[in-house]
């Protein structure tokens, strides 16, 4: 999937999977819950027992970073177990098979036409709580099964992980390193070389990155423009915009918009 700068959170129903998870093996099961976020890397391996998973909900991380931001410590701890699945039981899989019902009537209700512009930032916002409220219950099975003895988090590790909720919360009107070095009571130097040591990418190709992901997300959507797009994403004019995508994907937005029509 080209726009990999997503929170997935999903439910495996039925069969199983084995699966490179980053550097580690992993084997998934009827009942357990998993999540995809861009810090976890997810190849299937081999699948077994008519492997089926669902999707409670794909959200971009911009929506749900506050949330994660706000419990904090329960996203490092995320990172320090290196394990993005916990085993539900039965009352925890409807409730979270609820949800999903919920979210997709609510989906659906947004796309019919006679709605209004009210009625879909009311009926958004709800979609958004329940997606959260989803994590939250995903967090209180994670934390309910893990041994969470006293460890100390990497310092890189942990510059990375409140880097990236600042990154999925304002990078579309922030793109310079110094924001976000600021931020995190670090120079733009030294910043620098720690998300490099801990990700292989400098800040600057990371905001480029999400950047230019949410840009090719909002091209392919026919119902903007370029322009909106570039107001979306907080360009001074089109023509910036224009330089700015060429510079990292070879092609300008209105190519790409063509060759994704």
């Amino acid at each position: 999937m080209e726009n990999d700068l997503y929170f997935g959170l999903y439910l495996c129903v039925n069969g199983g999977c084995e699966m490179q998870v980053n550097d580690r093996l992993c084997k998934i099961n009827a009942g357990d819950a998993l999540v995809k976020s861009p810090l976890v890397q997810i190849n299937k391996l081999k699948e077994y027992g008519n492997f089926e998973v669902v999707a409670i909900f794909e959200e971009d991380m911009e929506v749900l970073a506050p949330i994660a931001e706000k419990n904090i410590e329960v996203a490092q701890e995320f990172v320090l177990q290196n394990k993005f699945y916990s085993t539900c039981n039965e009352q925890e899989q409807l409730i979270l098979l609820r949800n999903k019902q919920h979210i997709d009537e609510y989906k659906q209700e947004l796309s019919k036409s006679d709605i209004s512009a009210k009625q879909y930032q009311v009926i958004k916002s709800i979609i958004i709580l329940m997606e959260q409220a989803s994590i939250l219950e995903y967090s209180k099975i994670f934390l309910r099964q893990n041994d969470f003895r006293p460890k100390e988090i990497e310092r890189g590790r942990d510059v990375m992980i409140k880097f990236a909720l600042l990154l999925f919360q304002h990078f579309k009107k922030q793109r310079q390193v110094k924001f976000y070095a600021d931020a995190l009571n670090l120079s733009p130097n030294h910043f620098t070389r720690i998300i490099k040591n801990v990700s292989n990418r400098t800040p600057s190709e990371w905001i480029a990155v999400v950047t230019i992901n949410q840009a090719k997300k909002l091209l392919r959507m026919r119902n903007l423009s370029i322009k909106e797009v570039a107001q979306e994403l907080s360009f001074p004019e089109q023509y910036t915009f224009r330089k700015y995508f060429k510079l990292y994907t070879g092609i300008s937005p209105k190519e790409f918009k063509l060759l994704h029509s």
